[in-house]
C-alpha cells in the first residue's frame, strides 16, 4: 500500500468520525474546547450553531472524497515518488478547505456584530 494511499484514506476516515460526531452531538453552549471555534463562530449562539452545523456538513463531504481517492488509489497506482508530497497536499487543502467555506457562509448570512442579514 502506497503512502498516498494511507495518507488520504486515514485522514479521510477521522474527518469523517470527526464530522458524524460533532453532528449527532453537537457543542450546546458557545465553548472554548469543543466545536468549530473562529472569532466569527462564536459571536453569539445564533453564529455558534450554524458555524458547528455548515463545517460538519463540509467536514462530512471532504472526508468522504478523500477516502474515496485513497480507496480509488489503492486499486490504480498512478503516482510515483511524489505520492507522499500529493498525499499530503491533498490532505492539508482537504482538511483546511471547510474554514473558509464556512466563513463565507458566516459572512453571507450574518452582520459583523452577528444579527441574521436580511435580503
Amino acid at each position: 500500500m502506497s503512502p498516498f494511499t494511507i495518507i488520504t484514506f486515514v485522514t479521510g476516515c477521522t474527518l469523517i468520525v470527526m464530522s458524524v460526531i460533532t453532528l449527532f452531538y453537537p457543542p450546546k453552549k458557545i465553548n472554548s474546547s469543543y466545536g468549530y471555534r473562529t472569532k466569527a463562530s462564536m459571536r453569539n449562539q445564533q453564529t455558534w450553531e450554524e458555524a458547528n452545523r455548515y463545517s460538519s456538513k463540509l467536514m462530512l463531504l471532504c472526508g468522504g472524497i478523500l477516502t474515496a481517492i485513497g480507496l480509488l488509489s489503492f486499486f490504480i497506482s498512478f503516482l510515483s515518488q511524489a505520492n507522499i508530497v500529493a498525499g499530503i497536499v491533498l490532505t492539508l487543502l482537504f482538511s483546511l478547505m471547510p474554514i473558509p467555506l464556512t466563513e463565507r457562509r458566516l459572512n453571507k448570512l450574518f452582520d459583523k456584530e452577528g444579527g441574521r442579514k436580511t435580503d
